[in-house]
C-alpha cells in the first residue's frame, strides 16, 4: 500500500495528499470546524474521515513531531478503520470510542432526515468524553434532506471548539452553498490504475493479468476493485450487465425492452433498492458507452471494460460518434431522472427505447 512522506500508516491507495494535509493542519494547529470529503465513491472517504479523526483523538495530538496516529495510546486502540464496523447502525459509536460519531443514510430511505440530523448534533454538543477533539462524520451528505441540510447549517454556523464535523459527499452540487462556504473542502482523486494494479498484487497476491483487468474495470477505485476480487456473485453481476447491455445495442426495440424486464425484477427492485440498482445499471452502462467512444477513436488501449473488449469491438460496428454521443447524454438524463424520482424502470426503457 502507498506511504506517505510523514504518515506511515495512510490507509488508501492513492490520495497522498490528503494525508499530508491532515498532518501539516495538525501540526499547525489549523484545524477547521467543517470539512467536506469530495469524490467519486469507493475511494475511501469515509476511511480517509475515519484516519483523521484518529490523529484528532489520538493522545498525542498536541505533542510536536510526534507519530500522528501514535496506535499506541488508549485512543488509538480503540479507534477502528474498518468501514464495514457497525454496519446496521446509522448512528454509531463505531463500537469504541465515545468521542466518534457517524451517521449513515438508512439504505431504505432516499434522504437523511432532519430527525437523524437533529440526533446527531445533540450527540455532538455533548462535547468530549475525554476533553480533547469530538468529531462527527456525515456519511452520503449529499442526501440530506432540505429539512436536515438547513438544521445542520444552524450548527455550522456557530462552531464550537475542538469539535469537528466531516462530511463526505459525491455530488457537491447537491450541498447548500451556504454549507459549502462555511467548509474546507478536500478533493479525492481516482488513484492511477498503475498503483491499483500492484495494490492487488501485493495484498492479494493475484496474477498481473487479473490485476490488469480488475484495475481497469474500477477506474481507479480501490474499494471497488478489491470488492470485485472478493466477492465473484457482486463481480458476475457487473459482467451480466455489461454483457446485457452490449446485447441491446443491435436488437430490436422489442428484445430491448425483454432484457430490461430480466435486468429489473419488480419485486426485488422496489423502492430505494430500485433507484440505487438502476442508478449502478446506468453507471455501468454510461462507463461502456465510453469504451464504444474510444475504440471508435482508436484508444482501445484505454478501455474500461477490457475483459468485454471482443464484444465492445462488435458492437461498435453500427455505432457513430454522433450516435454514441447522444446515447451518453441519455444516460446522463436518466440518472437525473432518477433523482427526481421518476420510476426506475421506467428510466430503462425509455434509454433503450430510443437507441
Amino acid at each position: 500500500m502507498q506511504k506517505t512522506k510523514n504518515t506511515t500508516n495512510w490507509p488508501l491507495v492513492g490520495n497522498e495528499q490528503v494525508g499530508e494535509f491532515f498532518l501539516k493542519s495538525v501540526r499547525k494547529g489549523n484545524i477547521s470546524g467543517t470539512y467536506i470529503f469530495s469524490g467519486p465513491a469507493d475511494l475511501g472517504k469515509t476511511t480517509a474521515a475515519k484516519f483523521f479523526a484518529k490523529i484528532l483523538l489520538c493522545d498525542n495530538v498536541n505533542k510536536p513531531n510526534a507519530k500522528l496516529p501514535c496506535e499506541a495510546c488508549p485512543s488509538c486502540r480503540k479507534m477502528t478503520l474498518n468501514p464495514l464496523d457497525s454496519k446496521k447502525e446509522k448512528i454509531d459509536l463505531s463500537g469504541r470510542h465515545g468521542d466518534l460519531l457517524i451517521l449513515k443514510k438508512d439504505p431504505e430511505k432516499k434522504n437523511i432526515s432532519i430527525g437523524e440530523i437533529r440526533e446527531f448534533i445533540k450527540r455532538m454538543q455533548m462535547g468530549s468524553f475525554l476533553g480533547n477533539y469530538k468529531v462527527g462524520i456525515i456519511k452520503d451528505a449529499d442526501c440530506l434532506s432540505t429539512e436536515a441540510a438547513s438544521a445542520l447549517l444552524k450548527t455550522l454556523e456557530e462552531p464550537k471548539k475542538k469539535v469537528v464535523i466531516i462530511l463526505t459527499v459525491t455530488d457537491m452540487e447537491k450541498l447548500l452553498p451556504t454549507i459549502l462556504s462555511r467548509s474546507q473542502v478536500l478533493y479525492f482523486s481516482p488513484a492511477k490504475p498503475g498503483l491499483v494494479h500492484d495494490f492487488l498484487i501485493k495484498e492479494y497476491g493475484i496474477g498481473r493479468s487479473a490485476a490488469k483487468n480488475l484495475s481497469r474495470l474500477a477506474l481507479g477505485r480501490p474499494a471497488l476493485a478489491r470488492k470485485f476480487l472478493q466477492d465473484k456473485d457482486f463481480y458476475d453481476n457487473y459482467l451480466e450487465i455489461a454483457g446485457q447491455f452490449l446485447k441491446i445495442l443491435p436488437a430490436n426495440i422489442n428484445s430491448r425492452l425483454a432484457i430490461v424486464d430480466k435486468l429489473f425484477n419488480s419485486k426485488k427492485n422496489s423502492g430505494q433498492a430500485g433507484v440505487r440498482d438502476v442508478g449502478r445499471i446506468l453507471e455501468i452502462w454510461q462507463g461502456l458507452v465510453r469504451d464504444l467512444i474510444l475504440e471508435e477513436l482508436g484508444q482501445s488501449d484505454l478501455v474500461q471494460h477490457e475483459v468485454k473488449a471482443d464484444e465492445i469491438k462488435a458492437a461498435k460496428k453500427n455505432l457513430s460518434l454522433p450516435k454514441l454521443a447522444k446515447l451518453l447524454a441519455s444516460l446522463k438524463k436518466g440518472r437525473a431522472y432518477l433523482d427526481a424520482n421518476v420510476n426506475p424502470k421506467l428510466v430503462l426503457e425509455e434509454i433503450v427505447i430510443n437507441i
